[in-house]
């Protein structure tokens, strides 16, 4: 039986966004509540890096020959008799993995987090017939998606504000909207240990969802100039063709003697961490505007939301963006943008050449991350959805 003083909070993480369900886990955990975790092993074991106590938290794992059909069914009986409010984090428009959250309808209360909002709310279908069978296989699903499962929601979620804006003035999706984030700030001050200004690009490695040629190309510029001076790394794991021709572009710097640090494969956790906690600066040189395979326009910043702002966040770093994506205003005194190629490397050798400024953004950006602490964020998910909304 639920206890009416407590109020029960279930999260459901079955695919990836392994930081977006710890920072759920932790902001859900209050005094007034208690969390239970529905996932897989394999994420169960990654989120370990993160967890300080993991007995704070039920956790009903899914067995590794266990369908997902029937792992839901049993999730659906536990959120009826024992859950107040269900936060379910990743849907994959994938015909395959679509279809038991068709049905898929527990009793309790339920949020969806959403992370690319055309796909979910946009009226029309999109095509591409360069990738016909995945754009068939996709719009089906929007469609499927849309009739079937958007409905039983109560309420939306989204990572970041301005897709809230964009869902409000732009589509006819009537039910609350909120704003839980991808990630969060524990308080950790970087520490500087060597004069050498060190750059990273975080992320999967995927040639749509950034500029790497022209970056690649700028920091080969910049190498010749200054030497030893500047270090590029470039974070994560190549995806498909042009991840591995990214990946091969910096074995060609790397052959020259330039420093740059990448990997062909995948990057555990706390490897990950490291890196980031250990660079200066993160540079997202995204393709703000961007084509799926599915033939839908998303528009970074805007229907889609990016770990990187929140990447920021949580190792207190600057930021680079280009121009077009939205900055939430926390974060516009510690983040740098550029229009074009040429903007990007001006920007980038006045960070190398005034160590003044880029003393300057990083004590602003431990400033904007306080901003994100799980204190506040509580306060956020007590005030507008424990006790409006729930």
């Amino acid at each position: 039986m639920k206890n009416q003083n407590i109020k029960n909070i279930g999260i459901l993480e079955l695919h990836f966004h392994i930081k977006f369900l710890h920072a759920m886990m932790r902001i859900c955990k209050t005094e007034n509540t208690k969390v239970t975790v529905f996932t897989t092993k394999k994420i169960y074991e990654r989120i370990q890096t993160y967890l300080y106590d993991s007995k704070d938290y039920e956790i009903v794992l899914k067995d590794d020959e266990e369908s997902l059909s029937h792992f839901l069914k049993r999730a659906e009986k536990h959120c009826n008799e024992k859950i107040d409010l269900l936060f379910v984090n990743t849907i994959q428009l994938n015909i395959i993995r679509l279809g038991p959250y068709i049905r898929f309808n527990p009793k309790c209360k339920m949020i969806l987090t959403i992370h690319i909002v055309n796909h979910w709310l946009k009226k029309r279908f999109a095509f591409n017939i360069r990738h016909l069978i995945m754009s068939t296989d996709t719009s089906l699903c929007i469609f499927l998606a849309r009739r079937y499962i958007l409905a039983k929601y109560d309420a939306l979620n989204v990572i970041y504000p301005p897709l809230k804006d964009y869902i409000q003035k732009n589509t006819d999706y009537k039910k609350p909207v909120f704003t839980l984030p991808f990630n969060f700030y524990e308080g950790t001050k970087p520490n500087k240990k060597d004069e050498k200004i060190k750059f990273v690009v975080p992320g999967l490695i995927e040639a749509y969802r950034r500029d790497y040629d022209s970056t690649l190309d700028i920091f080969e510029e910049l190498f010749e100039k200054y030497g030893k001076k500047i270090q590029l790394t470039v974070l994560g794991e190549p995806v498909g063709i042009g991840g591995k021709k990214i990946i091969k572009k910096c074995q060609e710097l790397k052959q020259k003697g330039y420093d740059i640090v990448f990997s062909e494969e995948f990057i555990p956790e706390e490897k990950y961490n490291k890196i980031l906690t250990e660079n200066d600066v993160i540079l997202s040189p995204l393709n703000v505007k961007t084509k799926r395979a599915s033939g839908v326009v998303e528009i970074y910043g805007k229907t889609e939301g990016s770990a990187v702002p929140f990447e920021a966040i949580q190792y207190c770093k600057p930021l680079i963006v280009p121009k077009g994506f939205n900055v939430v205003n926390e974060l516009k005194s510690s983040t740098l943008q550029y229009k074009i190629k040429d903007d990007l490397k001006k920007v980038l050798e006045d960070l190398i050449n005034n160590k003044e400024k880029l003393e300057k953004l990083s004590k602003e950006a431990c400033k904007n991350s306080e901003k994100f602490l799980i204190p506040a964020l509580q306060d956020y998910f007590t005030k507008d959805i424990l006790n409006k909304f729930l």
